[in-house]
């Protein structure tokens, strides 16, 4: 699957806000953006470089080095989230704010 990236943070906010922040973001008009997965972010992570690259060339600002949010959630509730700065990944209740990044899925 491959996914698109937003060009900039929405900024910080708890996990609630983030989700539904990402589902109003709007790529390219009507396509409707989403909170990234797990997966997603640690694949942001691990192509950081390539990326912040990408997005500085083309006028967007890079990845905070700092937490963000991920749309994967466990059974008893909590969300996951990826520290851009070294990749680790955390598992929390929402109650903190992150940075949010809205992706694009296309199959």
């Amino acid at each position: 699957m491959n996914f698109y990236v937003a060009m900039k943070d929405l900024g910080t906010m708890n996990w609630s806000s983030a989700n539904s922040s990402c589902q109003n973001y709007s790529f390219c008009g009507n396509l409707k953006g989403t909170l990234p997965t797990l997966d997603q972010l640690k694949t942001m992570y691990n192509n950081k470089s390539s990326l912040n690259s990408l997005l500085s060339t083309n006028g967007g600002t890079k990845l905070t080095e700092g937490w963000y949010w991920a749309s994967t959630t466990g059974s008893d509730g909590g969300q996951y989230d990826v520290n851009m700065s070294n990749g680790d990944v955390d598992y929390t209740y929402g109650g903190s704010n992150r940075y949010v990044r809205p992706v694009l899925a296309s199959y």
